[in-house]
This record gives C-alpha cells, sequence and structure tokens, in this order.
C-alpha cells in the first residue's frame, strides 16, 4: 500500500512512454523537445494526481468506480480517443472464493494513428483504503515527493498515462497503428473479470506497458 511517488520520476516515466512512440526519430532538437515538454506538464500532472486521490474507488465499491470510470473516459475524449465502457462478462470472469457477485467496468481508450505498431498501456483504477480514509490522509505535496491515498498503487500511473498521451498530442505526433490504454477495476482482488481482456489485448499488441506500481519512494 504505496502513499508516496517521486515526482521526478513520475516525468521521466512520461519521458520514456514517449520514447516508445517516438522511437525512430531523430536523436537531438526533437527528444530535447519531448523532455521541456515533460518539465512543462509538472503542475498538470500534480493536478491530476491531486483528483485521482480523491476518488475512493474499492474494488467492491461500484458507485465510486463507475463514478471514476466516468471521469477517465471524459478524460480519454478530450485527448481523441474513441473509448469504451467495458462490462466484464460472467463467462470471461474467473471467478475466486473472494470475487464480488458485480465488478467494476473496465475503460479502454483507442487511439489511432498512421504508422504501424501496436502499443498497449495498462494500469488498474481500484484501490485498497477503506473509504474515509482521504479525509485524514489528503493529496499533499512535500518537496519532489507527492503524497496521498494510492498515488503509487496507481494513481500515478493513470497520471503519467494521461499525460503523456497528452505530451504526444500537443507534439503532433502519430507515427503509430494504435495506442490502447485499459484501466481495469479489479487488480486488487486478483482481476477476476479483467485478466482475459488483457491477455487478449496483449497477444493483439506488438509492445505492452504496465504503470503499476511507482518503485522506490526513497529514489531522487
Amino acid at each position: 500500500m504505496k502513499t508516496c511517488v517521486t515526482i521526478a520520476r513520475s516525468l521521466r516515466i512520461a519521458f520514456l512512454v514517449l520514447g516508445v512512440g517516438l522511437v525512430g526519430t531523430a536523436i537531438g532538437q526533437p527528444v530535447q523537445r519531448v523532455l521541456l515538454l515533460a518539465q512543462k506538464e509538472r503542475p498538470a500532472l500534480l493536478e491530476s494526481l491531486k483528483e485521482l486521490t480523491a476518488f475512493e474507488s474499492g474494488s467492491r465499491d461500484l458507485d465510486e468506480l463507475d463514478r471514476l470510470a466516468n471521469w477517465l473516459a471524459a478524460r480519454f475524449r478530450a485527448l481523441g480517443a474513441s473509448v469504451d465502457l467495458i462490462e466484464a462478462t460472467e463467462a470471461d470472469t474467473y471467478r475466486l472464493s473472494d470475487t464480488p457477485e458485480r465488478l467494476g467496468r473496465m475503460v479502454r481508450a483507442t487511439f489511432s494513428g498512421v504508422g504501424k505498431k501496436k502499443i498497449l498501456l495498462l494500469a488498474h483504477m481500484d484501490t485498497v483504503y477503506a473509504k474515509g480514509m482521504h479525509k485524514s490522509q489528503p493529496f499533499r505535496v512535500d518537496g519532489n515527493r507527492a503524497y496521498g491515498l494510492a498515488i503509487a498503487d496507481d494513481r500515478h500511473g493513470i497520471a503519467v498515462i494521461l499525460h503523456a498521451l497528452g505530451m504526444l498530442r500537443e507534439l503532433g505526433f502519430n507515427d503509430f497503428g494504435t495506442i490502447t490504454v485499459l484501466i481495469n477495476a479489479d487488480e486488487e482482488i486478483s482481476s477476476p473479470g479483467s485478466r482475459n481482456q488483457i491477455g487478449r489485448l496483449g497477444a493483439e499488441h506488438d509492445v505492452v506497458l504496465s504503470f503499476e506500481g511507482g518503485g522506490n519512494p526513497q529514489e531522487d
């Protein structure tokens, strides 16, 4: 249960995501432009983290998961994606002893480019915290670290995806075939309703990047 991320590390990850999309771009000025853009994105990234940590979306809280799914769908549509909210079907659900009767919806956002490579970005929106804990542990920034419930597992993963894609949009870069984002709502309970969806999508893409976890908070 991680409640801290290093801001500089999040920006580096966003830079690396852009690097996957920018493979083949000439070394030099374009890369420097990406770095400067990532640094400029810091205030917006922090604002997204603040908003995301305010959602108390436990794996079994369908109302809050639904609210967050709609928030994510709106953010991805604003970036130009085609968005689907996917219900886990019973036939596709791998039921375990603690699997609830109903599961939260997955958010799938698809960005279409003019190239060939297919890239899949994965994150999850559910958390392990009891409802109400946000009041005692609200979002805050202390130096180069940001704190908040579930911020590194996996709010920062979602924020990095959103802002890396926003930077690609600002750069006007679309030399990829497809970038697909899948954010599931049941990772903390072993992904019973999304594991098959993730497996299928993974097999369909050339590159898969998972944004689970924030690494060692003592870094930087």
